[in-house]
């Protein structure tokens, strides 16, 4: 009686550890192909987003950008002036005036004193020593035509106290403004006073890349990304440019006459990306938009 012994043969383990392999080999193709475009769309979504949010931090952020005027008609012994909130004009720097609250007058001005009502203060932040003001100048109630915004200086912040003895802030200012002198006696109690910090837009480069950064000037304070990477400006093309056009449309270089700022950002993903049939290349995404002036007339 003879025994017979089950198993595989030499061959088909050879067979079976070849369509092993071969089944591995694919499926470690496919999670690598899947990898990349995992993080070739994580890549495009987040250069879509950061353009997106720049976009729209950057409109916020101009969109209180404006301008005020001392008619002669508002008898502050001046000739008609526009006082622009835009200080720096260039392709890849903006420094401007940046609206961070309002407040309204609790006790009759003084040349170097405004009060405000606590109560009434209102925006992003309290104002600061280093911070500079408009303060509404009322002619005629009846008409608007001798109204002005008149430009100080905040020289300091305190703590005070308004005429019907209400908590207030207390600003010491000082005007370089030919009207300054005149304004006090013209600025009713309850007048508007708006407050502002001079800021700075500007594109920069940053640990080998290329970004938008903000920073305080009012303050003092030091560049800051705010947004990026942007693509490298060259003389092809540049990570982001500021245009400032006229009432017309037309490109100029004089802050008086700005009444509409756009901007083109071009930025670019951290890294190289896979696209379909391409070698590994940085990815860019172009945005561009436009802002007018508060009070740009339409």
């Amino acid at each position: 009686m003879s025994s017979r012994r089950s198993g595989f043969t030499l061959v088909e383990m050879m067979v079976a550890v070849v369509l092993v392999a071969a089944v591995v080999a694919v499926a470690f193709a496919l999670l690598v192909q899947n990898q990349r475009v995992s993080r070739s769309q994580v890549a495009h979504a987040g250069l879509q987003d950061n353009i997106r949010a720049g976009a729209l931090i950057v409109a916020n952020e101009l969109r209180e950008i404006g301008y005020d005027s001392i008619p002669p008609s508002a008898g502050l012994g001046a000739v008609s002036t526009v006082n622009p909130d835009l200080l720096v004009m260039l392709p890849g720097r903006l420094e401007y005036k940046a609206m961070r609250g309002i407040g309204f007058s609790c006790a009759p001005p003084g040349p170097s004193e405004i009060r405000l009502q606590r109560a009434t203060v209102l925006g992003t932040r309290r104002p600061e020593a280093g911070d500079s003001i408009t303060a509404f100048v009322e002619g005629n109630p009846d008409t608007g035509t001798d109204d002005a915004w008149v430009h100080a200086a905040v020289a300091g912040v305190a703590n005070g106290l308004c005429a019907d003895g209400s908590p207030a802030l207390v600003l010491a200012v000082s005007s370089a403004d030919p009207a300054g002198a005149a304004a006090p006696p013209r600025m009713v109690v309850g007048g508007p006073v708006r407050f502002f910090e001079v800021m700075e837009l500007r594109y920069y480069r940053s640990g080998g890349k290329s970004w938008l950064g903000s920073r305080s000037v009012s303050a003092g304070g030091v560049i800051e990304p705010m947004l990026g990477p942007l693509a490298d400006s060259t003389s092809a093309g540049r990570g982001l440019t500021f245009a400032y056009l006229d009432r017309t449309g037309a490109f100029t270089s004089v802050p008086n006459e700005v009444r509409e700022i756009s901007w083109t950002l071009h930025g670019v993903t951290d890294g190289p990306v896979r696209t379909r049939g391409r070698a590994p290349a940085v990815d860019s995404l172009t945005l561009s938009t436009s802002v007018a002036l508060r009070n740009t007339l339409r």
